[in-house]
């Protein structure tokens, strides 16, 4: 059996709610009469309506108007109904009269009559007192100030109203149905409120700050002083001839406030645009959106503010003799900025794979995504790391904006065949992606902008130091100090976004890990055929041949004697052990393994400067003596 309760609301009571205030008032069998404050249209509602209604999120009832009285209507004048909404001394002197109220309801029950006379006897003034401290703790309650300055008096201690304000304070209280926003005082009304300017004045003003001030070149208060007295003169010209009273020109200092008055974003609107406004000022998230690792990757590109030396290269064939004489011994070098690609978990904010680029390309970006999904010893070997890397997680959806690098067919199919969903984020609102977004300034005010040729944030930020004269870092010393930054540094550091409470990325991966929430990493085959890199081959009794490596399978042997040899394989770049063949026909793709096995465990970068290195002495420039003598023989 359950109980149905049908709740008491009085009569004129308030209730808003989305957006709507309505006045209830009770009828028979349960049922509401609900007025629309704004329209005046009356509603009937049932007692479940009212229940529905009365219980959302933003509802709220007030009963201000239950007795109806001047005080009740003084307190909406201002929409005023909370204590909360006064300044300091406001909430301090109604948190006084109430207990004073307190106090004088106390001395009512007591038979005394509430006048102005009987509040002001010495000794009921001191029984009001003694009720009233206890309920106003913040300061002592004094009958009567003491003689001389008052004003430390008014610091210290808080002095009681004479009888007849007291007399005062109680009706406007009993009449507003003892709410306490009766006893608060409107000085924000006083004082003369009309006008000083006349509208049309400020009508100008404003047209003169939006045809001046507010232009990109951002000229100075004085200039859009100026553009008004213009229009302030040809305004004057057209009220004369209309028989109108002359507009006085306003001051430097009036102009000023009416520019102070224009908030930060809107002046940002005007200025930069509505594009570069959302993006600069655009909240924050405080949702949790991920709780697995590789549940949620966030992937950016960016370009980073330092610059390093790179050798030219391919203008040594064009130059003359005389010019590879004089140039055979200098190194000439050029300074440009890398792009940086990053990849970053949500859930544990540790960051998961990273490539440096030249431009930004699909190539990058697949390098990246494979960095995130396999293990990076090698990188932690390489770069002389101390900590372990995150280890390869799996990646359920990968969130990016329309960067050249990452919104391109290539990633997105390599993504979706991958087992991955793809979110294509708005360009320019860095609210989408906010934790890589975030990361870059992190990374920027960490390392880059210790290093030797940053360029600085912006334009004419550094003055005085040469970027390019000390350009002096490498890209593989870039790489080195970017990753042993993202291994060593970043993950170890306290880290208070949303979720995370002070912890760091890696204690929470730690702790996430050990509870078993993280993303299955795709198998080695999944890699190659979604991630790797795509060649054809034809086969040959030895195998496959690609980039130089043999790889062979008895599988394979099969189609030795197929008319179609030609095969597509799919390799991984980070490691060259094993690679996948699809040939025409089968519908089960064929893994075959590498036969040379002194390039096992090595990446296809390393195999092929490996062959570089091989080749650097080419002996056809016959410069070896042994070489020639062979050649004649």
């Amino acid at each position: 059996m359950s109980v149905r309760l049908n709740y008491h609301v009085p009569a004129g009571t308030q209730l808003m709610t989305g957006g709507r205030s309505f006045f209830l008032y009770p009828q028979i069998c349960g049922v509401y009469r609900a007025e629309d404050v704004a329209t005046g249209r009356s509603e009937t509602w049932t007692a479940d309506q009212f229940l529905d209604r009365s219980s959302r999120p933003d509802a709220s009832r007030s009963y201000h108007n239950v007795r109806g009285s001047l005080a009740s209507a003084r307190i909406q004048t201002g929409g005023l109904f909370h204590r909360d909404q006064l300044n300091a001394k406001g909430r301090d002197t109604v948190k006084l009269r109430k207990a004073l109220m307190v106090g004088i309801e106390a001395l009512e029950a007591e038979g005394l009559k509430i006048t102005g006379p009987a509040l002001a006897k010495l000794q009921n003034r001191r029984k009001l007192r003694d009720i009233a401290q206890p309920h106003y703790p913040d300061r002592p309650i004094w009958i009567t100030p003491r003689g001389g300055s008052t004003r430390e008096c008014v610091i210290e201690c808080a002095i009681m109203p004479m009888g007849r304000s007291l007399q005062g304070y109680w009706t406007r209280y009993v009449d507003a149905g003892f709410d306490e926003m009766a006893l608060a005082d409107q000085n924000w009304l006083k004082g003369n409120r009309t006008p000083r300017i006349h509208w049309r004045v400020r009508e100008l003003i404003d047209q003169a700050i939006d045809e001046v001030h507010l232009d990109l070149k951002r000229p100075q208060i004085s200039v859009a002083l100026s553009r008004l007295e213009t229009l302030t003169t040809s305004e004057n010209e057209r009220r004369a001839v209309l028989e109108q009273s002359e507009l006085t020109c306003v001051t430097h200092k009036t102009v000023s406030d009416h520019v102070d008055m224009i908030n930060a974003t809107a002046l940002a609107v005007a200025r930069d645009g509505e594009r570069a406004a959302t993006n600069a000022r655009t909240r924050g998230s405080t949702d949790t959106r991920a709780l697995m690792i590789g549940e949620d990757v966030e992937v950016d590109e960016c370009k980073l503010s330092v610059l390093t030396p790179v050798r030219k290269t391919g203008f040594w064939t064009v130059l003359s003799a005389e010019d590879k004489e004089a140039l055979e011994e200098l190194e000439e070098y050029v300074t440009s900025r890398l792009w940086l690609v990053l990849v970053l978990d949500v859930a544990t904010r540790m960051p998961l794979g990273w490539t440096l680029a030249d431009a930004p390309n699909h190539e990058a970006t697949l390098d990246a995504l494979r960095m995130a999904t396999r293990s990076k010893e090698r990188e932690k070997i390489m770069c002389g790391c101390d900590c372990d890397p995150m280890p390869a997680v799996g990646l359920a959806c990968v969130a990016h904006d329309n960067g050249s690098g990452l919104r391109n067919g290539a990633v997105k199919t390599a993504l979706l065949g991958a087992v991955a969903q793809v979110v294509d984020v708005r360009a320019y609102h860095s609210g989408d992606t906010p934790f890589v977004e975030r990361m870059w300034s992190t990374m920027e005010s960490q390392l880059i902008k210790l290093l030797h040729g940053y360029t600085g944030r912006k334009a004419g930020h550094l003055k005085g130091y040469d970027a390019k004269k000390n350009a002096v870092i490498f890209r593989e010393e870039l790489f080195r100090l970017i990753t042993r930054y993202l291994i060593d540094e970043y993950p170890y550091q306290n880290h208070y976004g949303t979720t995370v409470f002070g912890r760091s990325p890696i204690h929470v991966a730690t702790q996430l890990a050990e509870e078993g929430w993280a993303i299955a990493v795709p198998s080695p085959q999944n890699r190659r055929l979604h991630l790797g890199w795509r060649k054809e081959a034809m086969i040959t009794d030895e195998g496959v041949k690609v980039f130089g490596l043999p790889y062979n399978f008895p599988e394979l042997q099969k189609f030795r004697d197929s008319t179609k040899r030609k095969v597509t394989v799919f390799c991984d770049p980070d490691c060259v052990n094993e690679v996948t063949v699809i040939v025409e026909g089968p519908p089960t793709p064929i893994c075959v393994d590498l036969s040379w096995t002194e390039m096992r465990d090595m990446t296809i970068p390393e195999v092929l400067a490996h062959y570089e290195e091989l080749r650097r002495n080419d002996p056809a420039n016959l410069k070896d003596t042994r070489v020639r003598l062979a050649r004649l023989r």
